[in-house]
């Protein structure tokens, strides 16, 4: 049996231990509403827009089978680098009609969103996605199991049924926006997913030991994990085209690598998997050489594997994955 280590996420290029991964199993595309339209791109999106509501491994078997093939040969990578990787389970019916009395469909191969690890903190979050809220359901028992390793185990008030509420109290915080920089914790703020409201709250969830800071992103990326990565201490790969307010301070005498806008939205470019502060896992299409030769000449060890139907659907590997260990 493995031993489990004690739930704690330092930062983004700490060791990765144990996580939280996409399922290969589930994928229902869904309803084409609002939180849909700022992801959907190009010929996917067309895609989606046709065929919302339903199930991709029936409207689209051969999509859902490369899906479903690049997902688990990415989980065996992972197994294969010493990663506890726990899957997202399925959703009931019931479930699946929260919150308001309509299937929004099953995103359990993308599983960034629904919580995040800070510390030993591992926090339920409220998306403000329609689809993002379900997921949460999927890995409850997962989450619960936290608290038996030292996870201090709780969630964000629930965002409710609304598809969004400007004021007081209604804070919304996706995982795809929020980065562990040691005690400095990033949250995106494109105007369609987290919200500065939520990154109130989550300074005052965490306390003083932490300082949290909003980072305005282009509202035509949904989540701060679009337009940067950060492989170790010093060094990020930054859309700074897509950051009009630019990167934090602290931030200004990094080793920043500017990724070209096209690259950071139709292929991901900014969303790979740190591995830990030497390895990052890089999708292996073409267009991605770029990154994967800047972390070569910062001598990183790039690990590549097809990922192009999850990418195309606009969820790379850090999309898929949330740490529950990292140290």
């Amino acid at each position: 049996m493995q031993v489990k280590d004690p739930i704690y996420v330092k930062s983004e290029w700490a060791d990765l231990k144990e996580c939280v991964y996409g399922s290969p199993d589930a994928w229902v595309l869904p309803k084409f509403l609002a939180d849909a339209r700022l992801r959907a791109q190009g010929e996917f999106g067309k895609f989606w827009e046709a065929n919302a509501g339903k199930d991709v491994s029936v409207a689209a078997p051969e999509v859902f089978k490369e899906l479903s093939t690049q997902i688990r040969k990415t989980i065996t990578i992972l197994e294969s680098h010493g990663v506890l990787v726990h899957v997202a389970g399925p959703i009931s019916k019931k479930n699946r009609l929260f919150p308001r009395g309509e299937d929004h469909g099953v995103s359990t191969p993308w599983m960034r969103d629904p919580f995040v690890t800070i510390g030993n903190n591992v926090i339920e979050l409220a998306p403000r996605s329609l689809f993002h809220r379900r997921q949460r359901f999927a890995i409850r028992e997962i989450l619960a199991s936290t608290m038996d390793r030292g996870g201090r185990y709780f969630a964000q008030p629930d965002s409710g049924s609304d598809d969004y509420v400007d004021a007081p109290g209604w804070g919304y915080l996706e995982g795809g926006d929020v980065f562990v920089l040691g005690d400095e914790i990033l949250v995106g703020h494109s105007g369609g997913c987290s919200n500065p409201e939520g990154a109130r709250w989550l300074q005052h969830a965490l306390g003083s030991k932490y300082k949290v800071e909003t980072v305005t992103i282009d509202p035509m990326f949904p989540h701060l994990d679009c337009v940067l990565m950060t492989p170790r201490e010093g060094v990020a790969f930054a859309c700074l085209e897509a950051l009009p307010e630019g990167l934090p301070k602290f931030m200004l005498d990094w080793d920043i690598v500017n990724v070209p806008k096209t690259l950071a939205k139709a292929h991901m470019g900014c969303n790979n998997l740190v591995l830990n502060d030497r390895t990052v896992l890089v999708p292996e299409e073409e267009p991605l050489n770029f990154i994967a030769n800047e972390l070569k000449l910062r001598r990183f060890d790039v690990l590549r594997t097809p990922y192009r139907v999850p990418c195309m659907a606009g969820g790379s590997f850090r999309c898929a994955h949330q740490p529950l260990v990292r140290i």
